[in-house]
């Protein structure tokens, strides 16, 4: 694993003191530790390899601080000597073997992140989640089923407002609930107190360069857990098990088909029931969740379990399970038209995730596929999609190469129409003449929204899977007459 030089620290160790942060983006994590650390009397510098016109959005992020920190941008933002810094600061994205932060390292200069500095100097009790996919459904029931207790609750981490800027207001009596990406754990010296593992599939090949590398970086947020721990695993995963090898922590187990010795599973009766010992708690049934899907009521499991080591009463987290529709742009229903229910999962952006999806719904599908592919294979996907689908409609850079899938799968021996589409817009409008009343539209892409657009396969400008699932709830109201 890749830890980066991380010393003992205190906020007031800032002041004064000359820190740049690698890395603007679209600002969010940038901006808020850009006030975090301006607040504690740094002389901070931003720097950025992409030119200002290409940066709009996280300059306007950062306000006012603008106004108190150099930006240097462009390709010759890369060299530190133009800041001198006494600590430099890494967002998640960028490479931890980067040449900028390896000549940092050589020189002695403390490279921190965000969520680093977070962790060592939070007086709260932290609980983190992550997975390749359920992170951010799994954090909003855990924030909700811990709201129905006596603390406070914080959410942040990869959703939300920077956490960096609530440290100055929190208390030991406080619970912050962690969104962790694999960029946010790679890098992270320190384990959560209590620490959820939904999945662990494959992404971000593009970044990590290797499925065990991706790996590696998931199993920082176990990996320094102590004896009084907790980790959160899900049972049916054999990748998310092993993740604990060596760990000392109590496992609290979640499955769809296991009974743990502590934690939560689905019973045959169709329960979740969370159990320690001889004592069985029925919490809720698994038809009264409004979202639908397998991997929902596992998602549910693990809330649970977080509520149950936070003496939450099983009557109250059953309330909760049974009341939340879920987050937005994940197996989100848009609306039904023509007897034809079309479906915003522009959050899955792994092919895992988009059979998940397809598995969530007892129709047949019309799925609109495409992206950036991030080196995913597309292989089980692809039969899938011709086992299960009326239709597939492919966009973006990625669309040769899942055509190239679906073909190799058997898609032109079956009943699977196959279409291709410039834009999104053309997308909804092929998905709609393919799709029959009883059938669900699905936007599921299988891959991330981002694109190049100097000659990419799609004409559509996409800056995140919220841009592109926004596009789509658009896009679907106009046809049906639902003015925005």
């Amino acid at each position: 694993m890749t830890v980066l030089f991380d010393p003992e620290i205190t906020a007031d160790e800032f002041k004064g003191r000359r820190v740049t942060i690698v890395g603007l983006g679209k600002g969010r994590t940038t901006a808020g530790l850009a006030r975090y650390l301006v607040g504690k009397g740094a002389r901070v510098t931003i720097t950025d390899p992409k030119r200002e016109d290409d940066l709009a959005e996280g300059i306007a992020r950062l306000g006012e601080t603008a106004k108190e920190v150099e930006l240097v941008l462009g390709p010759s933002s890369d060299d530190l000597a133009l800041a001198e810094p006494d600590f430099v600061f890494v967002i998640p994205g960028i490479r931890p073997r980067s040449p900028t932060i390896l000549r940092a390292l050589q020189r002695r200069v403390p490279v921190l992140t965000e969520i680093a500095l977070f962790f060592r100097l939070c007086p709260a009790t932290i609980v983190g989640i992550t997975g390749t996919k359920g992170k951010t459904t799994t954090t909003t029931l855990v924030e909700r089923v811990l709201a129905r207790g006596t603390r406070r609750v914080i959410v942040g981490g990869n959703i939300g407002t920077p956490v960096i800027q609530e440290l100055d207001r929190l208390r030991p009596e406080d619970v912050v609930v962690l969104e962790l990406s694999s960029f946010q754990l790679e890098t992270l010296g320190h384990s959560p107190h209590v620490a959820v593992v939904t999945n662990v599939l494959e992404d971000h090949l593009d970044h990590h360069g290797t499925r065990d590398a991706y790996i590696a970086a998931k199993r920082n947020i176990v990996a320094w857990q102590g004896p009084r721990d907790v980790a959160v695993l899900n049972l049916d995963d054999p990748a998310t098990v092993s993740l604990h090898t060596g760990a000392a922590s109590e496992v609290r187990g979640f499955s769809l088909s296991l009974q743990p010795r502590r934690g939560a599973y689905l019973d045959p009766q169709g329960r979740l029931v969370l159990v320690s010992g001889d004592r069985h708690s029925i919490v809720c049934e698994a038809k009264d969740l409004r979202v639908p899907g397998k991997h929902n009521v596992a998602n549910a499991l693990a809330a649970a379990i977080v509520g149950d080591v936070f003496d939450i009463p099983v009557r109250a987290i059953g309330d909760v399970l049974r009341a939340f529709e879920g987050v937005p742009r994940r197996l989100e229903t848009v609306g039904e038209i023509d007897g034809v229910l079309w479906v915003n999962d522009s959050a899955a952006t792994t092919p895992s995730a988009t059979i998940s999806a397809l598995d969530a719904f007892d129709r047949p599908a019309v799925v609109i596929l495409g992206g950036v592919a991030k080196g995913a294979d597309f292989t089980m996907l692809a039969r899938e999609v011709v086992r299960r689908a009326r239709g597939a409609v492919l966009i973006g850079q990625a669309a040769d190469d899942i055509a190239s899938a679906l073909a190799a799968a058997g898609a032109a021996g079956s009943q699977l129409a196959v279409a291709k589409a410039p834009t999104l817009a053309e997308a909804v409008t092929n998905a709609r003449a393919l799709a029959r009343p009883g059938d669900v539209v699905l936007l599921s892409p299988a891959c991330a929204a981002r694109e190049d657009y100097s000659g990419g396969a799609s004409l559509d400008h996409f800056t995140s899977v919220d841009d592109r699932g926004d596009r789509f709830v658009a896009l679907v109201r106009e046809l049906m007459g639902v003015k925005a």
